[in-house]
């Protein structure tokens, strides 16, 4: 079992959800992760939010499907678009 603290600094895209830490099978991908968040928060993250997720691991970016492997920090960032 993997240790995340898990840190949703984008509240809009994850209503109801509490930061934390979270344990999770190695291997898992970040978008599992979320799936034990939901759990353990009793909350759905709506699916269209997805897409504007930038989730971080230990300081660097990831995808909703990397594998987790190690202990870490996950923060749950929004995806900044503009010009």
């Amino acid at each position: 079992m993997l240790t995340v603290d898990v840190r949703f600094v984008a509240f809009e895209l994850t209503p109801g959800l509490s930061s934390g830490e979270y344990e999770i099978e190695a291997g898992a991908s970040i978008r599992d992760l979320l799936r034990v968040c939901e759990g353990m928060c009793g909350r759905i993250i709506p699916e269209k939010n997805f897409q504007s997720m930038y989730p971080l691991f230990n300081g660097m970016p990831v995808t909703l499907d990397t594998a987790l492997t190690e202990n870490g920090s996950l923060h749950l960032c929004r995806v900044v678009v503009g010009g």
